[in-house]
Formats: structure tokens, sequence, C-alpha cells
């Protein structure tokens, strides 16, 4: 995971990004950054917003990954988004954070040269999960919260890009055999909500993007490796099982030996399609 981040900054030390404050939350500035592509602008581009990853307890907004930066070349703007950490507050604030962020982008289209109609929540991981969260639950009132100061302005995304996401913490078995213990009491997910899964089937329902699926989601790809550790890959065969069901515009890239974190998610294969999901959202509304 860091080496496909170090790769992701490495590409973007041609760019300077734009720093603003889209909301305040849990005492501090939520800030996220503007990278810009290259040449005209003219006109409205579409925007990539990047949620980094880090179990929801560590990493910051310069944690992206290079294929997303790479999108900056292709006519997107970059924006990548700070939330609260754990340790500073617990969901469903992440998401308030979230939507906030992109109804400020939404706001503020114009003078960001962004096009409000074409806005892609992307992220690995955990900020895989914050992505599929904003794709699903756009009408969900408890989670869309009273952040920022543009609440007359729509969270929905038009796409989704989600690299290994967990989707439905509960469904993850007790005997999961790999290196997170979803239920422990000192789990990534356990500091996340307050509680352990095991003992609040509640809140861990109001953090998951399948039990909120609701058949009103844009277009999403889904890539998950077989090997990985942390998230099992049935986290996101089941997500494109129910997106499917629901009618939802869905892509899943299952890659047999991949692990979290994989480096290789941002070569080859996997970079062209998603360069190509990406490419086809891109387009303008007809």
């Amino acid at each position: 995971m860091v080496y496909s981040a170090i790769l992701g900054r490495a590409y973007l030390r041609k760019y300077k990004p734009e720093t603003v404050c889209y909301c305040r939350s849990a005492g501090e500035d939520r800030l996220l950054d503007i990278y810009r592509p290259a040449g005209d602008s003219s006109h409205a581009r579409p925007g990539l917003v990047w949620f980094h990853g880090g179990a929801w307890k560590m990493g910051n907004r310069k944690a992206i990954e290079r294929i997303a930066a790479e999108q900056l070349a292709r006519g997107y703007v970059l924006v990548s988004v700070s939330y609260s950490l754990s340790d500073v507050a617990q969901w469903p604030v992440q998401c308030h954070e979230a939507k906030a962020a992109v109804r400020y982008l939404r706001a503020n289209a114009d003078q960001l040269g962004l096009d409000p109609q074409r806005m892609i929540a992307a992220g690995m991981s955990a900020g895989a999960h914050m992505a599929c969260m904003l794709g699903v639950s756009a009408q969900h009132t408890h989670l869309n919260g009273q952040l920022g100061d543009h609440l007359e302005q729509s969270n929905q995304v038009q796409g989704v890009l989600a690299l290994y996401p967990p989707t439905d913490f509960l469904s993850v078995p007790e005997d999961f055999d790999g290196l997170l213990d979803y239920y422990a009491q000192d789990s990534p997910i356990t500091e996340l909500l307050g509680e352990s899964i095991a003992t609040a089937p509640e809140k861990s329902d109001l953090a998951s993007p399948l039990k909120l699926l609701n058949g009103d989601c844009p277009p999403v790809f889904l890539l998950h490796g077989d090997a990985d550790p942390i998230v099992p890959i049935e986290q996101s065969e089941i997500m494109y099982d129910a997106l499917l069901a629901s009618g939802a515009d869905a892509q899943f890239m299952r890659l047999p030996g991949y692990t979290h974190g994989d480096y290789r998610f941002n070569r080859d294969q996997p970079a062209s399609a998603i360069s190509a999901f990406l490419n086809k959202l891109a387009q303008p509304a007809p």
C-alpha cells in the first residue's frame, strides 16, 4: 500500500494543488486538494473525488494511487479529500464529511472548473468504502448530515471506482483466516463505529454500503485481488451481485494473486480497465 502511494506522489510532483477548506468538523478545518490538468481550462471538466485508505485510522489526502493521479492527463480534475480519522470522530461523521465535500465541489463548480454532473467518487480500501457509501446513500437523511455551507446542493455522484472495498462488515465470518479480526475490540471497524459489530449490528449496517443499496446507484467499478488478507474478495463479490440485482450498471474485476494495496492495480490490465471506465464517465451528457 505504501509503495503504490509513493508511485502516486511521484507522478503528482509536477502538479501544484490548490488546498481549500470544505467544512468545519470535530473542531477542525477539513481540507481538500484540487489538482488541475494542464491545458485549456475554459470548459468544465469531470472530477475524480479521491478518498485515501488507511483503515479509517491513518493516512492522509496525499496518499493517492498512481492510476487515479494519471487521470489528470486524461482531462479529469483530481480532488483528494481529508476526513476525520477514527481517533478523532466516529461514524457517521466521516460520511457526513464526504457528502459535505461533494456539496462544496458542486456549489463551487464554476470557480473550480468542474462539471457538477460528472463527479466520480474513488478510493482504495477504507477510501473505497467511502466512495461506495457516496454511491448508495445520496437520499439517506441520517448519513447526509448538516456539515458545510451548501446543504441545498446534491451529494449525488455520477460514478464509483472502488479498489478492494469493505461493503458489509457483518458478512465477514468470525473465523476469517486473514490479518484482521473484524469482531475484535481493537479492530479498525470497532474503532470506527465505537462498538464491536458483534454487539452493534445496527451500527454495522449503517456503515455497510451493501445494506444501504436501494436501486438508485450510479455506475460502479469494483476491483479486488483474490489473495487479499485484509478485505476478503467476497466483499466485492457480494456487492457486485447486489448491484446487478438492483439494476445498477456494475463491473467487477477479480485479480488472481493480487493482495491488499498491490501496486499492480496501477498498471497493465487493471489500469487500462480503470481508465476505460473513467473515460466513459467523463463524456458529457448528451
